[in-house]
């Protein structure tokens, strides 16, 4: 049986729709809805092609407008029949149809396909496995539209118990992110906060103090909470969580500022964060790390939160629930503003669908303990090479537990350049050094990879890779006992050696 399926355009005027129904598609005769939920300037999944076991899953993804539904099919109508129905309205429409599964779609693709979509959980969780059951059911992808800016649709169809039919159906329009709606102000680093106002809808600041003069909140978002200290520890991360759920991260001790924003409901967290990320490339920001979502992993916040040392400052932000669905972003830049050092993390979450947007500015402007340490010159890298045959290479700082070198080593890196240029002939060993903190195999790749770091800064400044050989030994070659923090810093290091 073909029942016909009302399509609705947003331009006439003659036809009359159910409020809680996309304005394009009308719903399945003897179809109630069960969910709904509407997300502007979101992205989804678009497949290119069934799941493959054993095989990457292949789609790309569309930032737009998401309207989903989850709809409740009641009568003897088949999933055939109603996916027959549904591919009537592509033909309909002019569309193309892109993907088309009966029953063979492979197993986890819907749980794929949704995950990505990052819905709130309760949306399209009964969906979430479709293609894991033995029932009978389709998914059908089309673009309709213009071709050079297409709307998406996606239906999975499955029988469910009894004489009901379950019916997602997704909708994405294409949406242009709006950007622009942060400021930075690098030369103002110096001046007091100043306030912006929230938007009418959220009401005046929860908290008192206004921004950082560095960087303007989101446009129309609310402060809830700023903390602010002269002098203390931060942690920022500059790495994804690893199987020891260890977060690679820079641990900085300087003036810190901790501000807490919320944005509006119809606000999506990539939006928010392609300003941010918009800003701060455009201000001259270095961004040392970036996730988002899914690429963050299911420990990233829950673990940044256990290893700062001032946990309160954050008021639960990072130590909420960290499943890899939850919709959060997270970065960390720096740049040297008016001789200092400026670092500072960006956190973006939102929880469901009908939540604020929370976003947290995380500041640090290093002291001058931090920011004036150990260097070297020209005259140092050639007494120690005459007398040793090696040299320390003092100024070369690394994000914590990573081979991540850290932008302040510029000027190391320079002098050292400088030297291997005068001296054409001479070639070396990059040594990587440890302290015993770790197991030895670990501190061997750590190691390595920090000397793989310098040898690579080198080439890139014009070196000549065969004069280089990069190796790591660990914690075999102490310079200090271990037993002490002062030993310990000694021994993390990076040498030069003759060969």
């Amino acid at each position: 049986m073909r029942y016909v399926i009302t399509i609705l355009f947003y331009l006439s005027s003659f036809v009359v729709f159910a409020e809680t129904d996309h304005p394009l598609v009308a719903a399945y005769p003897n179809a109630t809805i069960k969910r709904q939920a509407i997300s502007n300037y979101a992205e989804v999944l678009i497949p290119r092609a069934k799941l493959v076991k054993g095989e990457q899953f292949d789609a790309f993804s569309v930032v737009g407008k998401q309207t989903g539904h989850i709809y409740r099919v009641e009568g003897q109508d088949s999933a055939l029949q109603i996916a027959e129905n549904y591919l009537d309205v592509v033909k309909r429409l002019n569309g193309e149809l892109l993907l088309l599964c009966r029953s063979d779609c492979g197993q986890g693709f819907s749980k794929k396909l949704i995950g990505g979509a990052h819905w709130p959980d309760d949306v399209f969780s009964e969906l979430d496995n479709f293609s894991r059951y033995r029932s009978e059911h389709y998914y059908i992808l089309a673009k309709v539209g213009p071709k050079q800016h297409p709307t998406y649709i996606q239906w999975l169809i499955q029988e469910d118990t009894g004489d009901t039919t379950a019916v997602g159906q997704i909708i994405t329009e294409p949406q242009q992110l709006p950007l622009g709606l942060v400021n930075i102000t690098a030369d103002a680093i110096t001046t007091a906060p100043g306030n912006s106002p929230a938007s009418a809808d959220l009401g005046p600041d929860k908290a008192s103090g206004g921004d950082h003069p560095l960087i303007s909140r989101y446009q129309g978002a609310r402060l809830t909470e700023r903390f602010e200290s002269e002098y203390t520890e931060v942690l920022l991360p500059t790495g994804i969580a690893d199987d020891d759920k260890n977060v690679p991260h820079l641990k900085l001790a300087g003036k810190s500022t901790l501000l807490h924003y919320e944005a509006s409901k119809d606000q999506s967290t990539l939006q928010v964060f392609r300003n941010y990320q918009q800003a701060l490339q455009q201000a001259g920001f270095s961004i040392l790390f970036s996730c988002e979502q899914q690429s963050c992993g299911n420990e990233q916040r829950k673990q940044l939160w256990k290893g700062n040392p001032d946990r309160s400052r954050f008021k639960g932000y990072l130590s909420n629930s960290t499943y890899a669905r939850n919709d959060y972003r997270m970065l960390t830049a720096y740049k040297k503003v008016n001789e200092q050092d400026i670092y500072l993390s960006i956190y973006v979450k939102k929880h469901s669908e009908y939540a604020y947007v929370d976003i947290a500015h995380d500041i640090v402007e290093l002291s001058s303990m931090q920011s004036n340490r150990v260097s070297i010159d020209a005259d140092y890298l050639q007494n120690e090479l005459s007398r040793s045959g090696k040299v320390v290479l003092h100024g070369l700082h690394f994000a914590s537990d990573s081979a991540t070198l850290l932008p302040e080593s510029a000027g190391s890196i320079d002098v050292i350049t400088a030297y291997l240029t005068q001296h054409p002939a001479q070639t070396f060993y990059v040594v990587g050094h440890t302290d015993n903190s770790g197991s030895h195999s670990h501190n061997m790749q750590l190691s390595k990879a920090r000397a793989d770091s310098i040898l690579q800064a080198l080439i890139k400044q014009g070196i000549k890779a065969d004069r280089l050989l990069g190796e790591g030994v660990g914690a075999m070659s102490p310079q200090r006992h271990n037993g002490s923090n002062d030993g310990k810093a000694a021994n993390r290091r990076v040498e030069l050696v003759l060969r």
